[in-house]
């Protein structure tokens, strides 16, 4: 999530606010505590981001 957002020269915190997430969720998510995220969080995110959900699952991380 970091990198995604690095590679777009946004913060995380910019990617919530855009992507109209709450801090908790995202907080965790980075740490491991929640492991199944819902595909709603996942969509919001990608929408902080202005990428598609496929954008993200194309990510290195995913192959």
């Amino acid at each position: 999530m970091k990198e995604l957002a690095a590679e777009r020269n946004m913060t995380i915190h910019q990617v919530i606010q855009k992507g109209g997430l709450n801090q908790a969720t995202i907080s965790e998510l980075m740490s491991g505590r929640t492991k199944h995220p819902k595909v709603s969080t996942i969509q919001k995110f990608c929408n902080g981001l202005d990428i598609t959900i496929n954008t993200f699952f194309d990510s290195n991380k995913f192959q």
